[in-house]
């Protein structure tokens, strides 16, 4: 990662975070405040053609000014904050957010499954599940924060581990992230078909073209994590039905969520209610987390 800090007045940079297709992200000291902040700075990624596939790089700029103004206008338990927007000296866009410490990777490791890929990975970073019990807590909190997003219209369009961040380490608070792909309401319908996302996590409408996203392409990625958490593998049915303490109810909800017709699937608020009223076995049952 690139070990040259950038100029921010009032801010010190310490050391990268992580790098997009299109920016990049630094852990920062907020000087007057006096506390640790992660700054998100526009930093696209160019082509041959001096563009960031689908788009031409004036279009993700304005993307990553829609993203810090929608991000800011959130007040939800589980959506990270930003808190301003700014310019570096060198005149580039940057949002300050709320310092999280990593994200549902820390859990959960990498999305890596080749044998020869999962060996050459530390122990930490392998894949692997965690309980039914901390995933209901995980799909509760981001579930909460798209019935308030989808509520107000808004479609993520980019629900994934990385995307989800951890207010304090491993089994802590979940906090949704980067609305860079979110799609608000009465956005301009792109030049022809176009699909931005992550390909593991999005639904098939989606890849056929983001425009065709809506509340229910979230659940079909939210589905895909809840999958991801308990079984430590991308969707797989036969993984899924060995789970041990783990309702049937829970197990056919994911598969609902996972449904080719979005109409079929449940929504924000539905999925919310029937996780609920599902009782997992004595002893596996977690209250939700608070720090």
């Amino acid at each position: 990662m690139d070990s040259v800090p950038p100029v921010l007045k009032g801010f010190r940079f310490h050391r990268q975070i992580a790098i997009t297709g299109f920016s990049e992200i630094w852990q920062a000291e907020d000087l007057g405040l006096g506390r640790a902040v992660a700054v998100k700075i526009f930093a696209p990624i160019l082509d041959a053609n001096g563009q960031v596939p689908p788009f031409p790089v004036a279009e993700w700029r304005r993307r990553f000014l829609q993203e810090a103004r929608i991000q800011a206008g959130f007040d939800h338990a589980h959506i990270v904050p930003v808190v301003a927007l700014a310019s570096l000296q060198d005149g580039r866009p940057a949002m300050v957010m709320q310092m999280m410490s990593g994200s549902l990777r820390l859990e959960i490791g990498a999305d890596l499954f080749k044998p020869g890929e999962t060996e050459a990975l530390g122990e930490e970073a392998r894949p692997r599940a965690i309980s039914p019990a901390r995933a209901r807590i995980v799909l509760l909190e981001v579930l909460s924060a798209l019935v308030f997003l989808h509520g107000r219209g808004i479609v993520h369009r980019d629900i994934k581990p990385r995307n989800l961040l951890l207010i304090n380490g491993p089994g802590s608070r979940v906090k949704l992230t980067d609305f860079g792909m979110a799609k608000p309401p009465g956005e301009p319908v792109s030049a022809g078909p176009a699909w931005f996302g992550t390909p593991d996590y999005i639904s098939p409408e989606q890849f056929a073209d983001s425009g065709l996203a809506d509340d229910r392409s979230d659940i079909f990625s939210l589905g895909i994590v809840g999958i991801r958490m308990v079984t430590g593998h991308l969707p797989d049915r036969q993984r899924l039905a060995a789970v041990e303490d783990m309702p049937a109810e829970f197990k056919q909800l994911l598969v609902r969520m996972l449904d080719m017709e979005p109409s079929r699937r449940p929504s924000a608020s539905q999925a919310m209610e029937r996780l609920l009223a599902i009782d997992l076995p004595p002893g596996r049952r977690e209250s939700m987390m608070t720090g």
